[in-house]
């Protein structure tokens, strides 16, 4: 188990270690337990885990411990357990495993393995979502609010109010679906390039993404597709609004955003847009994104098959 111990925002995770050691005690699993320290990587811990030959390699803390922790495993041939003791723990969330730390001991030890796809984005792996755009540009300052520097939130208006609609040119190599309720391709019309002026887009492998924001309800983590998620059209209160919608999981659908189904999609401009993946800055535009389909095994809640009658 790699633990993060400053996770969470109730209390230190070495305070919960009584807790976490006899929930695993009690799921008949030992662990050995490795804290992330500032000069360790937990993605080198564990790929250094599968040569050492151990069975499952445990990521113990938010969604920063946990994507580390995944990309040391992609294409493993052991699977990822997710214990979550973080503040939003976006993955474990779409993936339905609960955040109670005896219940999530449990799945660990009586759960499936599950492949789940992976997005990538240069040379950057993401599990949650991708983003361009004004989401690219608050992110950094979203994490400060998030770790209660909330004197950032005025800067975080600031940039909102400030910023203006891109052009944003979108090329898809391979197939793309337009799952978007308020506009219709014709039946048999390929897409295969897109302009679009825009406020922002994000790319998602997984429903939620930042704080706990459900930003892609509709995506599936294993279906080899991205989620895009284009916005357009929006005044600023009403972006803010659909945000604030969204927080806590919630649910909000809105007309002014386009959705495509793509495994790949290169993404342009002439203004040079800013581009995270899961909250860590690639630079800017252009930027080409991209599906690992089933490049992660991840031990899910097992599911019961009810037999019908």
């Amino acid at each position: 188990m790699i633990i993060n111990p400053s996770s969470g925002d109730d209390q230190p995770n070495p305070m919960k270690l009584p807790d976490i050691v006899a929930a695993l005690e009690a799921a008949n699993i030992r662990a050995d337990l490795i804290f992330t320290q500032p000069d360790i990587s937990p993605t080198e811990v564990a790929k250094q885990a599968i040569d050492e030959g151990y069975d499952l390699v445990i990521a113990g803390g938010g969604d920063g411990t946990v994507n580390q922790v995944a990309a040391g495993l992609l294409r493993a041939p052991i699977p990822l357990g997710i214990l979550p003791i973080g503040t939003y723990n976006n993955l474990a969330r779409s993936l339905h495993i609960p955040t109670d730390i005896a219940a999530a001991c449990k799945v660990l030890s009586q759960g499936q393995v599950r492949s789940i796809d992976v997005g990538q984005a240069k040379d950057r792996y993401f599990f949650e979502a991708a983003g361009v755009g004004l989401d690219a540009l608050l992110f950094p300052v979203s994490e400060e609010i998030k770790g209660g520097r909330w004197g950032r939130i005025g800067q975080a208006m600031r940039l909102t109010f400030s910023y203006r609609p891109r052009r944003l040119h979108l090329v898809f190599p391979g197939s793309v679906r337009c799952s978007d309720r308020s506009r219709r391709f014709r039946r048999g019309r390929l897409i295969s390039k897109l302009r679009r002026s825009a406020l922002l887009m994000v790319v998602a492998n997984a429903s939620y993404y930042g704080a706990g924001l459900a930003i892609a309800p509709d995506a599936i983590i294993d279906d080899g597709l991205l989620t895009i998620k284009v916005f357009r059209n929006f005044s600023k209160w009403e972006l803010i609004r659909h945000f604030w919608a969204i927080s806590n999981g919630q649910y909000r659908y809105s007309p002014k955003i386009e959705t495509y189904l793509a495994s790949e999609v290169r993404c342009s401009s002439k203004a040079k847009l800013p581009v995270h993946a899961d909250g860590y800055s690639l630079g800017t535009l252009p930027v080409t994104l991209k599906v690992l389909k089933h490049a992660l095994k991840v031990i899910v809640p097992r599911v019961e098959v009810v037999p019908q009658t």
